[in-house]
């Protein structure tokens, strides 16, 4: 993500500084309000609007996620099961390019310009078919023939468990220069257990998956599945991709695409296309951090524990999804 020296842009109906909330100050900086979701001026409302009503294609696959939840590690997968193992195919160009992210204007190309810079929805108009695509948004602000019950695209949905995705995603937030950056982890897990976090509540970004997962269409993995049983995760994307691959390819695409091989790569490591902060800079800090699972018990108190159970019990009623928090 480059950097922008002009002012984010303004929304003509005040949504960019009004909030139906009190929000932390570094919030208020770098984000704006659409439809009760926090989102950062990076992914402007003309990004929604464009999203909500984009044209898909039918051998379209788009790749799901809430934020922090192992979606650079489904989109290393997917380009290797689509290019059958031939890891030359994706050392051109870095794996977060190959596999557009939707909700961004095109702040690659246009590094000092979000105002003027195009949307990454018009940009993949152009893109030949057939097209893989990411994106971290709610249902709600989807096309509707992906978030109806009856979608008309493959998505692969991956759900990271809550306590993981917050404490990464606060350290992303520190990482990411044009994320807000919360003072402390306590700041943060207020505004996640609110559902306001950037791009909304965990909960309202999982369950329309996890409703739609028998649908043909759909495939829901969850993070902690995959680092269980990488290989059988690899072995059920390709299925889904309609490819049968040799014992050989799953392989290497397994190899390719484990933790320590893709933090060593600068074309599947974000920290080569990212800007990070100055802070996490010195830092020596990496977009690839832990890639555990757990890490949330060095953070999460006593009372905030039991406070998130809490909440979780009561969204996750009668749902049957179980995660792995350990």
């Amino acid at each position: 993500m480059a950097s922008s020296t002009s002012s984010p842009e303004k929304l003509a109906d005040g949504e960019q500084t009004s909030f139906s909330t009190a929000v932390p100050e570094c919030v208020r900086k770098s984000c704006y309000e659409y439809r009760g979701v926090i989102m950062p001026n990076f992914m402007p409302l003309r990004c929604m609007t464009s999203l909500e009503n984009m044209t898909v294609r039918p051998d379209d696959t788009f790749v799901i996620t809430y934020p922090k939840s192992g979606t650079t590690w489904m989109q290393q997968i997917m380009l290797l099961v689509t290019f059958e193992g031939d890891i030359s195919k994706i050392q051109e160009e870095h794996v977060t390019l190959l596999i557009p992210f939707l909700d961004l204007v095109d702040i690659f190309h246009h590094p000092h310009d979000w105002v003027n810079a195009p949307s990454v929805v018009d940009m993949v108009s152009e893109m030949p078919s057939p097209r893989m695509m990411k994106t971290h948004s709610p249902n709600t602000f989807l096309p509707l023939e992906i978030k109806s019950d009856d979608p008309k695209v493959k998505v692969i949905y991956v759900a990271r468990n809550p306590k993981d995705a917050a404490v990464s995603y606060y350290h992303f937030c520190r990482f990411i220069e044009f994320l807000p950056t919360y003072e402390s982890w306590d700041v943060f897990f207020e505004e996640f257990l609110a559902g306001r976090a950037p791009q909304g509540s965990w909960f309202e970004n999982v369950l329309p998956w996890w409703k739609r997962r028998n649908h043909p269409n759909v495939l829901f993995l969850t993070y902690e599945g995959m680092k269980k049983d990488h290989r059988g995760a690899v072995e059920k994307v390709a299925r889904f991709m309609g490819k049968s691959l040799t014992d050989d390819v799953i392989d290497r695409i397994v190899e390719a695409s484990t933790f320590s091989s893709m933090k060593k790569s600068s074309k599947a490591n974000p920290d080569s296309v990212v800007v990070i902060s100055d802070e996490e800079k010195k830092k020596g800090s990496s977009f690839m951090r832990k890639g555990a699972i757990g890490d949330w018990k060095n953070y999460f108190t006593e009372d905030q524990n039991r406070r998130f159970d809490e909440l979780y019990a009561k969204e996750m009623a009668g749902s049957g999804l179980e995660l792995q928090f350990e």
